[in-house]
Order: C-alpha cells, then structure tokens, then sequence
C-alpha cells in the first residue's frame, strides 16, 4: 500500500469481523527467496498444535485435523484486536468445532455431543470474560446451525447443532443445541461472565495447561 492508500484505509472500517476455531504455537521462518509463493510461504511462519519444547498437545483433538481445543486462544486474540485497533466494535462471526468421529456414530450416539457443548462452554466464557475486562464484543455466532458441505471435506465433517440426515435431510437437534438455547435464553441473557457452566473433562498431564 501506498502511503495514501495507508491513510484512506486506515479508520474506514464499520467493525471487526473474526472467525475463531483454533490455537497454535507459531514461530517465524527464515526469509522467504520468492521462489515458489503460495499460502503457507504468504504467512511467513510456521505452526503447530504441539508445544515446540515438549510435544504437549495444546488441548483437546477434535474431528479436523487442524482443530484444537484451546479456549483462552478466543481471549488473548479478542484482547490483541482490543488493543491493535483501539477497541473496536468486534462481531465473532464463526466458532464451533467437529466432535471426534461424530459422521460414523449412531445417531443416537452423535446427539449427545459433550465434546461440543464443553467447546462452546469453553469458548463463551472466554469470550465473555474479554467483554468484562472491556473488550467491545458486540455478537457471536456459532458454526453451525446445521451439519453442512464443509468446504474441502465435503459432508464427511459435522459441525452444526442440528444433526442432519444427508439422506432424507431430516434433523435432530443435538445436545448442543439443547444446551446453546438454555445458556443464551436463561443462563445469561445478558452475556455476561458467569464463568464454565458444565463440568470439564479433566486434562491428562500429555496437554499444556
């Protein structure tokens, strides 16, 4: 950008729109030499979900090989673009996850997704104990509503609320729903930091703190 392109943009924006699934340790990679760009080399880095000192997962695997589950990530980065950008107002407009083998359960079995309902748990409370600090959060949205073509993985991911039958397209709202309309609608209206409200599933020594 050029310098009065730098001035134009900067301010212009109405909010900050974030997306926000995952955590991961980063580091810097040497300078790139140009040679054959393309996304990963764009980024300039590299990352894992391993801590680099002692191969410790950061949290919990989900069904996405990418995807952890590491809630105080949603903090950290809620306060950086607090900070970054002068407090902006902030709209989370996707976070939700897989549950580990979910497309290949029962369907009895993939309604009771605890896995999921302790994700939102986790991600709702970090995100809420970011507004109490003074972070301008003004909306959340969870992926998804509904199982869906999950872009590169097709229908072979779930990630909604609602189960869906990809054959007969019936749904089934899971536990997450259940859940999700009882927290937003009694629990905390409000959307205030009221902290965890289901009972975590306790790390092994193997995961980071």
């Amino acid at each position: 950008f050029t310098e009065t392109e730098k001035t134009l943009l900067n301010g212009s924006w109405d909010f900050f729109g974030l997306n926000h699934y995952t955590t991961k340790w980063v580091k810097a990679v040497p300078p790139y030499n140009d040679s054959n760009p393309d996304w990963f080399t764009d980024q300039n880095n590299v990352d894992s979900a391993c801590n680099p000192y002692n191969a410790t997962p950061i949290g919990f695997k989900a069904d996405s090989e990418w995807l952890y589950v590491a809630p105080m990530g949603l903090y950290h980065v809620l306060k950086w673009v607090e900070q970054r950008y002068g407090n902006p107002p902030i709209f989370v407009t996707e976070n939700g996850c897989d549950v580990p083998d979910e497309s290949s359960l029962p369907l009895e079995q993939a309604l009771n997704d605890t896995f999921r309902v302790e994700y939102y748990d986790g991600y709702i409370t970090a995100m809420t104990q970011a507004i109490e600090s003074g972070t301008n959060v003004r909306a959340y949205f969870a992926w998804s509503l509904l199982d869906n073509y999950e872009w590169a993985d097709g229908y072979s991911k779930r990630f909604g609320l609602h189960y869906v039958n990809y054959t007969d397209l019936t749904r089934h709202p899971k536990m997450s729903a259940q859940w999700f309309s009882h927290y937003a609608n009694v629990l905390n209206a409000n959307a205030s930091y009221i902290g965890h409200t289901v009972q975590r599933t306790p790390m092994s020594p193997q995961y980071a703190a």
